[in-house]
């Protein structure tokens, strides 16, 4: 069985040729990244074997994995290639379903280049494509034996892009303390742009979530329970990504402030910690609630289509769902919710002083 382990390096591309001979290497990577990729990698490289994929989601799709095992068969791989993946979160879940199912497993490697591939997508073993309007329903798990983060691929980031990888951030100082927390409330009093921040800053904050995401990992590699704590936002947020077409930060951002309002509702969390983690959300540029993240997609929201799409949810069991319920800073709890109870609430959520007055 594949080791559940991923060696994480920080430094230049290049700095770590030698985990890629040419000869058995295949390179993965987006149309738009395909010109700076090749540029990253030493003068040796010339010849290096590329397989290019739509930019995005779009790339998450039966009919690209199927032109990626097409493209694999061209280049005769074989049990020992190493599939090199060079993107976002879309292309590592791609590579990684395909490294998983080409000849029964070869090596991957993650290079990650956005922030919430750094610090979410690349760590943790998890790949997936989407089937129709449903994310990751299928996927499996293939730990890449190495992730080679070099955080300076963050300058060539819209602020859009580097705000919605903030969003993941801050989920796991959620679940992980006060002292993390107040990581995140210390950078939003500078008032400092995510696109200003220097790489050392860069650097803190993408270790600082790999080390929880890895804690997570390491208790449970194969996502059975305690892991699902990671999910945090996502209920929500992979059901308002697709309704809104919003950044997957963005709407995950929606979804923890979907999450934290079910827990005051619940009488779970406390409502101050509601707005505390509210404020910290909008300081960045996140929406800190659902009606929030539909107003700034300029969609109307209709809370029926959107509980139509968490029934889909993969984490359902029958009627109820395996739910992150925030408690407070550091205590995120995994617990069964009901459908009824979600459309409960959802239904008041688009209406916010309707929400006061039950609670």
């Amino acid at each position: 069985m594949q080791a559940n382990t991923s060696a994480i390096h920080f430094g230049r591309l290049s700095e770590y040729w030698e985990l890629m001979p040419p000869e058995k290497s295949i390179f993965i990577t987006s149309t738009t990244l395909r010109q700076r990729a090749s540029e990253r990698l030493p003068i040796e490289s010339a010849g290096a074997r590329w397989i290019e994929v739509p930019d995005g989601e779009s790339c998450k799709r039966l009919q690209v994995l199927e032109s990626v095992y097409h493209a694999l068969l061209r280049f005769d791989a074989a049990p020992d290639t190493v599939l090199v993946a060079i993107g976002g979160g879309s292309v590592s879940d791609l590579a990684g379903f395909a490294a998983h199912t080409w000849m029964r497993g070869i090596e991957l490697i993650i290079v990650p280049t956005t922030l919430l591939s750094m610090i979410d997508a690349s760590v943790g073993g998890k790949n997936a494509i989407d089937i129709d309007c449903t994310k990751n329903v299928v996927g499996s798990f293939h730990f890449p034996t190495h992730i080679i983060c070099e955080v300076n691929w963050l300058s060539s980031l819209s602020e859009r892009e580097l705000v919605s990888g903030m969003a993941e951030a801050i989920k796991h100082a959620v679940l992980d303390s006060e002292e993390h927390f107040r990581f995140f409330e210390q950078i939003a009093d500078t008032h400092i742009p995510p696109a200003q921040l220097d790489d050392k800053t860069f650097e803190e904050l993408i270790r600082r979530s790999q080390e929880v995401k890895l804690r997570y990992i390491k208790a449970d590699p194969y996502d059975s329970r305690t892991r699902h704590a990671l999910n945090y936002g996502h209920t929500f947020g992979h059901a308002i990504e697709l309704l809104t077409g919003l950044q997957h930060g963005y709407a995950v951002a929606a979804g923890m402030g979907a999450a934290n309002a079910l827990a005051v509702f619940r009488h779970a969390l406390a409502p101050v910690t509601m707005a505390r983690i509210a404020s910290l959300l909008r300081s960045f540029g996140l929406p800190s609630d659902i009606p929030e993240a539909f107003a700034m997609a300029d969609r109307a929201l209709e809370p029926e289509a959107l509980l139509e799409l968490i029934r889909a949810d993969k984490k359902r069991r029958g009627k109820e769902l395996d739910f992150a319920v925030p408690y407070g800073i550091g205590d995120v709890r995994i617990e069964a919710v009901s459908l009824d109870e979600l459309a409960n609430v959802v239904s008041p959520l688009s209406h916010p002083d309707s929400m006061r007055r039950k609670q």
